[in-house]
């Protein structure tokens, strides 16, 4: 199943909208009344020329803290990719799009989001010259991940830092560590369920681990006390299942002996607890998939299976 970058990202920014501002414009930050964000979802772009019409990553209304009815545009894209030469042009030309339909304040941002260390960056400008005359020059905040160092956000107490690190530049010598450490502090942030997930799942997609890499973290956040959260969170599927297999096992013991039952719970609770994973992440699950899944009677297979859906891309990457 292919990854949809662009929405992973647009979903993840808009949950941490003043979070994103707070990182990476935090002068623009401190002047916006973060309880009036009004997200602008239909924001199109035409492309005369080239005949295309495009619709805009993400761009959100907000109220100044100044008061009145004073608003600003925060128009944020975000780039998988450097090959386009004529990016900064089509910054330009989406701003100027936005300022005509709204005719406010517009506060342009792009985020690469590439994998590439950029020895040459993109310009974060674009301007208009005729002969030796600049008629017009237009600059706009760049922010480029995989350039930026993880360590120098540790102190930002910002739990979207501690995700986006996963973007950033690190020894991937040391990704099975730094794994944990992304999601020992993003858990260790005070933020609900939802949004902490988000996170979570952030990096286990930007993360992944297999075979002694995903062993050496097995080891790693069950050995050390300060990886207890990171632990109990890669169970927490497994506990769910297991409950509810429980269950189903004290009814079936009613024929069969309660303490076989629980036992044959418990297996179950295993198999559904997987299920549950691949639900959670790829969506609805084939029966011909359940059927694999509920015919697996080994404990340690169902274990083992559990550890490799957090770091599957799709079904197919499972041994079934």
């Amino acid at each position: 199943m292919a990854i949809d970058h662009d929405q992973i990202f647009k979903q993840l920014i808009e949950s941490f909208f003043r979070e994103f501002l707070e990182l990476f414009c935090p002068d623009e930050a401190r002047l916006i009344n973060f309880n009036a964000i009004e997200f602008l979802r239909e924001e199109h772009f035409t492309d005369v020329q080239r005949g295309r019409h495009r619709r805009l990553d993400l761009v959100a209304r907000v109220r100044l803290k100044a008061g009145g009815k004073k608003y600003i545009l925060v128009h944020t894209e975000f780039e998988a990719s450097r090959k386009e030469r004529d990016f900064p042009r089509r910054m330009y030309q989406y701003f100027s799009q936005l300022f005509l339909r709204h005719g406010t304040d517009i506060l342009p941002v792009a985020m690469f989001t590439d994998d590439a260390y950029w020895k040459k960056p993109v310009p974060n400008h674009f301007e208009l010259r005729v002969a030796d005359t600049t008629v017009m020059q237009f600059t706009y905040r760049l922010i480029k991940l995989r350039n930026l160092d993880y360590r120098q956000y540790l102190d930002s107490h910002n739990p979207l830092a501690y995700g986006l690190m996963a973007k950033m530049d690190y020894n991937r010598k040391e990704r099975v560590r730094l794994k944990a450490d992304f999601l020992r502090w993003i858990l260790a942030c005070p933020l609900d369920p939802a949004r902490r997930s988000l996170l979570v799942e952030f990096v286990e997609t930007y993360v992944p681990l297999a075979g002694q890499e995903q062993a050496q973290f097995q080891q790693l956040v069950r050995s050390g006390e300060e990886y207890e959260k990171v632990e109990q969170m890669i169970t927490s599927y497994e506990k769910e299942g297991i409950k509810k297999g429980k269950q189903e096992g004290i009814k079936e013991g009613k024929q069969k002996g309660i303490k076989e039952g629980i036992k044959e719970g418990i297996e179950k609770g295993k198999q559904e607890a997987l299920i549950l994973v691949l639900e959670k992440k790829f969506g609805t699950v084939s029966a011909a998939v359940r059927r694999k899944i509920r015919r697996i009677e080994s404990a340690q297979q169902l274990e083992s299976l559990l550890v490799a859906a957090v770091d599957a891309h799709s079904i197919k990457d499972l041994p079934l």
